[in-house]
């Protein structure tokens, strides 16, 4: 039975790799942050655990959509369906590292470096939540539109990233306020969108660029783990 359980993992067994080790850095953030609450008696990082936890929810409804694209049946119901709300979420990925902002929290009986180091573990987790959520979307793309396709998607969710975290970091905006208050925020996007500021702009490409450079970054990595692999099983033979 074991064995059997085995054979049917061993496809996914990377998927699998990566997704418990985004398990285990979500809990060593979780923990870093409670070691922290315990020395300081205060809970000034609370919304780290809040914004990991919203970073969490683009990668699920990536997975389940990878999942169900499996099928070629439901190939192209899936993609529309599941693109717009896991766009609307996925800016809070790497929205998390904006929250080096709030170092100004800083209590004397807590080293710098310990807040420093906190705040960028759960950046740094967003991060990798939101590359590997774009990269199972990019393959449901890829599969439906062609390579060049997946590409030109990574290039518009990087840019959609970086707007989404100006709009959440400065604007205030949450992701339900799209949900909830459509008319509202639809107004508010026009406005700021004809009136664009030098700071927007900036904020916008800058984020724009770094997500989507780590991206394509990791992705290479990918590659070259691949060619290792494939160099090791040509060499066995």
């Amino acid at each position: 039975m074991i064995q059997n359980i085995y054979a049917k993992l061993q496809p996914f067994k990377f998927r699998l790799t990566v997704f418990g080790l985004l398990c285990g850095s979500s809990l060593l953030s979780v923990v870093l942050f409670r070691i922290r609450t315990i020395l300081s008696g205060s809970e000034d990082y609370t919304f780290l655990v809040w914004n990991l936890f919203l970073a969490w929810i683009p990668l699920g409804m990536a997975y389940a959509a990878s999942s169900l694209s499996k099928k070629r049946k439901y190939l192209f119901i899936t993609m529309p369906l599941a693109a717009i709300p896991w766009l609307l979420f996925f800016p809070n990925s790497p929205y998390i590292l904006t929250d080096l902002f709030h170092l100004s929290h800083l209590r004397p009986e807590i080293p710098v470096w310990f807040d420093v180091l906190l705040i960028n573990w759960f950046a740094w987790t967003g991060i990798l939540l939101g590359v590997f959520s774009l990269f199972l979307m990019q393959d449901i793309v890829r599969r439906v539109f062609g390579r060049l396709a997946g590409w030109l998607f990574v290039l518009v969710v990087g840019v959609f990233s970086g707007l989404g975290i100006y709009i959440g970091r400065f604007l205030r905006w949450n992701s339900w306020d799209v949900i909830f208050h459509p008319l509202d925020r639809l107004s508010d996007f026009v406005y700021y969108a004809a009136h664009p500021s030098l700071q927007s702009i900036m904020f916008i490409s800058v984020f724009s660029a770094f997500f989507i450079f780590i991206y394509i970054t990791l992705y290479a990595f990918g590659l070259l783990f691949q060619e290792q692999l494939h160099s090791a099983s040509q060499e066995i033979l």
